[in-house]
């Protein structure tokens, strides 16, 4: 390592003290920045920066003696990521705020199970929604039983009747429609039928093994929104739907409040008497409200949480979170030197991942990122933790400055590379510039010598993010957001997708690439699919399609009085976090 090195990251260091107030996009950082998975370019990070827990609160599910009811659960919207949201109707807009808010009243044929005994990345491990059941009876075959007491609302137009299957038929004629995730599911699903008023018959176009994962239980998707309320235009001002809470009103900058649904078909779930969802974002206003206890949880920023936990209550719960949201340096392949494997590779060896996260990380809980994020439990495999399953492929992992110089002299003829480095900061926030400048500054002991270009957050992503890339150039940052399969991931590096990072001629790999992806989608034991998708990491490190950098921990805290909490990385925070979690005695007399 270069001797002037720690005196350039501890100068970079400095600007950290910037993104602990910087708002939304800061929260979302190197680990949790993101563009929403299954079709959108937009910065929802959820809370925090997602996933895979070092901590949950103790305890397994508790009992139904044990749970004390009531209280309204203050907490904003999306931790430090928290804004309004552009619409609460969540066909219009993919943005992680309109799918975090439409968690509290919609539903889903699946959600996402918590527990202490589960990890909160792994989105493999689903229950009933609002169906009780499913069945599999071949492989493009899904056979979905409403449960028995399912029912809408007790609000006009729907007055709680029952749910039927043919209303979830009606929903998914509008989503087709409407929202830019309807060709997601198009491209998967044949037909949505309804045999009787309890069974959802789906019929796909072939056997596809993210299915229930990607598409029954996301939340990035099609919500069972009513249909007489779309045709109506209701649902873009008073939400009625059959989930575990009732629309009450949206504040503009101030919250979005709802009332429990006593008749929710989970009752007596959910826990508390209502929510208030603040939409505040400044990292150190939330610990200050957490400190008051005017807010009861909060995903937090990772980089602030050594400056930070000593002001909150010792007794509270930490969860660390690991990243969701894949970033690395991505290219042009008809821009040269970048189309040469060595030079890939070298780009790879000078990068300092450890470094950066010592300079980052506040939590001291980040990793890598491979070709998946390290939150997407089970899939992901850790090139610094399981280096041995990466065999000779590990070292270019490794920071090796002399081996980089030498690749890139081999390749290009020359000690060093002069190009321009293109990236975004007025989206992404302070610390994605942080980790612009550690980069730029680091890559100089290879002899890679970046000019950093910052776009605009529209030009970036309609040119650059897309792989259009003026000549010689390349570009970093992250590839998709919090993907809740590694098919979500892996639609960067597809040839045949529209959203791939990458331009210009295929590498020759490309093929075995195009392969690998296709073949995963049909192996329907999961089992057997984790052990082919961390095959795949190694195998894609032969030929570095793009060069992912460090991944910075994520931090989620649960003042000490609420109990029962199992963090889960979604967007559906509401069902999928804090629904089956409740308030000590003492603080539900607080109201």
């Amino acid at each position: 390592m270069a001797s002037g090195y720690w005196e350039r990251a501890r100068a970079l260091r400095t600007s950290r003290r910037r993104f602990m107030g910087a708002g939304a996009a800061a929260t979302a950082g190197v680990a949790g920045m993101a563009l929403v998975g299954c079709g959108d370019d937009d910065d929802g990070g959820g809370t925090a920066s997602p996933t895979a827990a070092a901590s949950q609160a103790p305890g397994g599910s508790p009992s139904a003696a044990a749970v004390v009811r009531g209280g309204t659960l203050r907490l904003p919207l999306s931790g430090a990521s928290s804004a309004n949201p552009p619409t609460i109707f969540p066909f219009e807009n993919l943005t992680y705020l309109s799918q975090t808010q439409g968690s509290f009243y919609y539903s889903r044929l699946l959600r996402g199970k918590n527990g202490a005994d589960i990890d909160p990345g792994d989105n493999t491990t689903l229950e009933g929604d609002f169906v009780s059941k499913w069945e599999q009876p071949d492989d493009k075959t899904y056979v979905f039983t409403i449960k028995p007491n399912a029912k809408w609302q007790n609000k006009a137009p729907m007055n709680g009747r029952a749910i039927t299957a043919t209303d979830f038929v009606k929903t998914y004629e509008a989503f087709l429609g409407i929202s830019q995730n309807g060709a997601v599911w198009k491209a998967v699903v044949d037909s949505i039928t309804a045999p009787d008023d309890k069974t959802i018959k789906v019929s796909l176009k072939a056997p596809y093994a993210p299915f229930l994962v990607t598409h029954a239980s996301t939340p990035e998707g099609m919500w069972f929104i009513p249909a007489e309320t779309i045709t109506n235009d209701q649902a873009k001002k008073d939400p009625v739907g059959s989930g575990p809470f009732i629309f009450e009103k949206f504040e503009s900058g101030v919250a979005i409040t709802a009332k429990k649904n006593a008749d929710y078909y989970d009752a007596p779930l959910p826990n508390f008497d209502r929510v208030e969802a603040g939409l505040i974002n400044d990292p150190q206003r939330l610990v200050a409200a957490l400190q008051s206890g005017d807010y009861d949880l909060s995903g937090l920023n990772g980089p602030i949480y050594k400056e930070n936990r000593s002001k909150l209550d010792k007794q509270g719960t930490d969860v660390f979170t690991q990243g969701l949201n894949t970033g690395g340096f991505y290219f042009n392949f008809d821009n040269k030197p970048w189309n040469d494997l060595r030079v890939r590779q070298a780009l790879s060896m000078a990068l300092d991942r450890d470094g950066y996260l010592k300079v980052q990380d506040g939590t001291g809980k980040g990793n890598y990122f491979s070709f998946l994020p390290p939150g997407l439990a089970p899939y992901y495999l850790s090139p610094r933790d399981q280096k041995d399953k990466y065999g000779a492929q590990a070292k270019y992992w490794t920071r090796d400055v002399k081996t980089a110089r030498d690749l890139l002299k081999a390749a290009t003829g020359s000690d060093t590379l002069k190009f321009k480095l293109f990236c975004n900061v007025d989206r992404y926030g302070a610390e994605a510039q942080q980790a612009w400048e550690l980069f730029a500054s680091t890559l100089k002991d290879a002899g890679f010598e970046a000019e950093l270009v910052f776009q605009e957050y529209g030009s970036y992503i309609q040119s650059t993010y897309l792989g259009k890339m003026p000549e010689g150039g390349c570009a970093c940052g992250p590839l998709i957001g919090s993907p809740r399969d590694p098919d979500n991931m892996f639609s960067q590096y597809w040839s045949q997708s529209v959203r791939h990072n990458w331009g210009g001629t295929p590498i020759e790999q490309q093929k075995d690439i195009d392969d690998m992806i296709v073949k995963q989608r049909t192996i329907l034991d999961t089992k057997e699919r984790v052990k082919y998708i961390q095959d795949m990491q190694v195998k894609m490190t032969e030929s570095l399609l793009v060069v992912p950098y460090h991944s910075n921990g994520g931090w989620v805290y649960a003042n000490p009085w609420v109990k029962n909490f199992y963090y889960k990385n979604s967007y559906a925070y509401m069902p999928d976090s804090v629904m089956k979690a409740n308030f000590t005695e003492e603080r539900v007399k607080k109201g």
